[in-house]
């Protein structure tokens, strides 16, 4: 199977040939056609050349088509979105080009009409189909090259590995000591991104840490269950259980800190209803103004708000009550607003005040 880099080359490859292939035929459908031989008139290598780039153009899209169904077949969750955009827009690239064939070989009467819009229509799905995913292949293997140097190769982690490998349950005969070194850790990284996406989203691996003998069976659990995947044989599961040992300290990192952003919301939204409950309805003008000093007021929001979106944004819906700019500011505590009980109820005020109906 190829590697990440090796798919990404070859789909802009796949793309290179459907641009060339569409020019191409755009070209050819300019020369006179005759209608008695049902034969362009022209020139003979052009023609040669856009059959040629065709039959490439399918033979690609058959390996990759190969490459992808084994893989959804096995998943073992709901598929992502762009999975799911990404096969469905295989699979409209395979009719379309099963149309195109039919038509060329069996129905010429059509090839007049309908070929140049399915071959636009192959382009068009070909460009969205690698948008999808040859930046994200170019991205992990950015980030893989960057690994080399990470903290999962770090010489404290390294040592660290190397004292945790004999209680993850290997036989005894298996040379731990030769596990816990940055070649051997770099090709457990390989068969993770290789063969363990086969069956399953890898975010579904690394959801949490774990201890190394339940990092050694879920890897082999997982060996277990490959089908139609090639299976991972016993030196592969070492390497693979080797470097999910060596990267649990940044998968606890993780689940630390999106366990504090949990936390944070939590607080944000228990110190919103406590800043509610002793708002009123309408805040009066007098009162507004002996509560906070409207220009500071309005510095706060400007700097606050302005910092995910056009501060115009709140003229196309202006909050009529302290109620409504109390709603409107929980929204945005929601979507990441950091603010403290002081820094809201300014922003509540001057909210209030300045579009409120007095």
């Amino acid at each position: 199977m190829m590697d990440t880099l090796g798919n990404a080359i070859l789909g802009m490859v796949f793309l290179a040939l459907s641009l060339a292939g569409t020019f191409l035929m755009y070209k050819l459908w300019g020369y006179p056609f005759d209608e008695q031989q049902q034969k362009s008139t022209a020139p003979r290598p052009l023609v040669l050349l856009h059959r040629a780039i065709g039959y490439l153009y399918l033979a690609i899209y058959l390996y990759l088509m190969s490459q992808m169904v084994p893989r959804l077949w096995q998943y073992q969750v709901e598929l992502p979105a762009r999975t799911v955009a990404h096969l469905m827009l295989g699979m409209a690239i395979g009719v379309l080009l099963l149309a195109k064939v039919m038509i060329v070989r069996f129905f010429k009467y059509l090839e007049a009409q309908m070929a140049p819009l399915l071959g636009t229509g192959l382009l068009v799905c070909t460009a969205l189909l690698i948008g999808l995913s040859v930046p994200f292949a170019w991205r992990e293997h950015y980030l893989s090259q960057r690994a080399a140097g990470g903290p999962a190769f770090e010489r404290e982690n390294l040592a660290r590995v190397a004292a945790l490998l004999p209680q993850a349950g290997f036989p005894a005969e298996v040379p731990v000591a030769a596990l816990a070194t940055p070649a051997a850790l770099r090709q457990g990284r390989a068969v993770l991104l290789k063969k363990c996406v086969q069956c399953h989203d890898l975010r579904t691996v690394l959801l949490r840490p774990k201890t190394p003998g339940q990092w050694r069976e879920t890897v082999a659990r997982m060996a277990e269950r490959a089908v139609l995947a090639e299976p991972l044989n016993e030196f592969e599961q070492r390497f693979a259980t080797a470097y999910l040992i060596a990267i649990t300290p940044e998968l606890q990192k993780s689940a630390m800190t999106i366990r504090q952003q949990e936390i944070k919301r939590e607080e944000a939204r228990a110190a919103i209803a406590a800043v509610s409950a002793t708002l009123p309805q309408e805040l009066p003008a007098a009162q507004a103004a002996a509560e906070a000093d409207l220009s500071a007021a309005r510095t706060l929001f400007e700097q606050t708000c302005s910092q995910c979106h056009s501060l115009g944004n709140i003229e196309k819906s202006p909050p009529a009550s302290a109620a409504d700019a109390t709603a409107l500011l929980d929204r945005m505590i929601d979507n990441g607003l950091d603010v403290t009980d002081e820094e809201f109820e300014q922003l509540v005020f001057y909210l209030t005040r300045t579009y409120g109906k007095n």
